[in-house]
């Protein structure tokens, strides 16, 4: 069965799934190695990754797509990718769908901010009206050629417009055709709205792990006994990351030397071996090439 599919029997079943956040090749192939079922590539941590900026909407879909194509080249699980905000109006909609299905990701999610927009966890966003999102959802379903191909759509509408507009959001999405609805919760007052929400709908809801605001440090088990089935961790590899490295670079420009990370730096076999170099030399032996 081939990513596509897989990925939409996961979304069909009612079991939880989790995709955790990866920003390059290295963590898909580290986060498909140790089990995981899918992998996530956020717009947060393409833009770090790929420009060392925050995500305020600065990566282009060329971008986006090259990412998508490389980290899903690396790994033989399903890709689930953002799309932002599908990158303009239902014509862009259709072309956005289109190469991210060619660049070999199993489904995206959209969002319904304005553009440019931003990570759902910043402030000072702004979301269209219901009816151009709609448009937009019809768009992306029409553009799929592959009908497995999964198509979640995000409502950062709750901070600004209150709970009922949300859920006014995901019952228009899901009527126009979203496989997924991811309600922005972030910034919610209680668990009991993210209950009510998680109570209110048909369709599998997303949600995402987070070490901050009003959700933080939710698990998986919790999520889905309030309803929610498709979560995600956007950059918790990134953050866990980011503070290792540093400290690596420290230690290097003030001892010059590993030696007191010899107990933590991965063997360069096994590096190696986990970047497919065993691989590689089987068939450099079917080939004759010494």
């Amino acid at each position: 069965m081939n990513a596509v599919k897989r990925f939409r029997e996961y979304i069909k079943n009612k079991e939880v799934l989790f995709a955790p956040g990866v920003h390059d090749c290295v963590t898909a192939k580290i986060a498909e190695k140790v089990g995981h079922q899918a992998i996530y590539m956020g717009g947060f941590a393409t833009s770090a990754a790929i420009y060392g900026k925050p995500d305020v909407g600065l990566v282009t879909i060329t971008e986006m797509l090259a990412h998508a194509r490389n980290i899903a080249g690396s790994v033989n699980i399903p890709v689930f990718a953002d799309a932002d905000t599908g990158h303009g109006n239902p014509i862009n909609v259709r072309r956005t769908i289109q190469e991210y299905e060619k660049a070999g990701v199993a489904g995206v999610h959209m969002e319904d901010q304005t553009h440019p927009k931003k990570c759902g966890n910043m402030p000072d966003r702004h979301v269209v009206p219901i009816r151009e999102m709609v448009e937009k959802i019809h768009a992306a379903v029409d553009a799929r050629i592959n009908a497995d191909f999964v198509i979640a759509v995000r409502s950062d509408s709750y901070l600004d417009c209150g709970l009922n507009e949300l859920l006014d959001r995901g019952h228009a999405y899901a009527e126009a055709g979203a496989d997924v609805f991811w309600p922005l919760l972030y910034n919610c007052k209680s668990r009991d709205e993210m209950k009510k929400v998680g109570a209110s709908f048909n369709i599998p809801l997303m949600a995402s792990l987070v070490n901050y605001s009003a959700t933080a440090y939710i698990d998986i088990p919790e999520y889905a006994a309030m309803g929610y089935r498709v979560i995600i961790s956007p950059f918790g590899a990134l953050q866990a990351a980011a503070p290792v490295i540093m400290a690596l670079m420290k230690e290097m420009k003030e001892t010059g030397s590993l030696k007191r990370y010899a107990d933590r730096l991965m063997a360069f076999d096994d590096l190696t071996d986990l970047l497919g170099l065993p691989e590689i030399k089987a068939l450099e032996r079917k080939y004759g090439i010494n």
